[in-house]
């Protein structure tokens, strides 16, 4: 009875590991190793939906439970493996209800009122990176979501999924790329 406990416990406290982690942004990189790389395939990559593009020589990963739904306002991402590089990038995907131009999320925190902006003005590997780099680290730390769309801001990671399938693919990318 203690071992299930103990193994229960152990699962519950690993389903959030990256709850305390700082990134230092000195260590992101785009580089993979072998040993990361087996640890995804062998442990995380069962909870991706699996592109292939054998032609392009790279393996798209979208987190399974992310939300579908083209009409509602939800970003997505997903890790884009390129092996023969061995590196990995981080794809921001938006939802249609979205677009695909600049993207602009305002940022508030509900104790103390600090406001901040967002913005993802190119769509290249280093600004999806810091992008998603921002909007984790203020995710992880309680921060409420809004997206402009038009000239109206509307809420964005205003559900459970949605703010946990960005996190955990941002945190498996920090792992696949040695951040975390």
């Amino acid at each position: 009875m203690k071992r299930i406990a103990f193994l229960l416990l152990l699962t519950i406290s690993a389903c959030k590991i990256d709850d305390d982690k700082t990134i230092d942004r000195a260590d992101l990189t785009f580089k993979i190793g072998t040993d990361t790389q087996l640890f995804f395939k062998n442990v995380r990559q069962s909870y991706y939906d699996l592109e292939e593009n054998k032609a392009a020589k790279f393996n798209v990963f979208r987190f399974s439970d992310r939300s579908k739904n083209a009409k509602e306002r939800v970003l997505n991402v997903a890790i884009v493996v390129n092996y023969l590089q061995d590196e990995a990038y981080l794809l921001v995907e938006p939802s249609e209800a979205i677009g695909s131009e600049n993207i602009e999320l305002r940022v508030q925190h509900p104790n103390n009122g600090d406001v901040k902006e967002i913005n993802l003005n190119e769509m290249n590997r280093e600004a999806m990176l810091n992008f998603c780099t921002d909007a984790y680290e203020l995710l992880v730390q309680g921060y409420q979501f809004e997206i402009k769309a038009g000239e109206e801001w509307k809420p964005i990671f205003d559900t459970h999924q949605a703010k946990e399938a960005f996190r955990i693919t941002v945190s498996d990318y920090y792992r696949l790329t040695r951040v975390f």
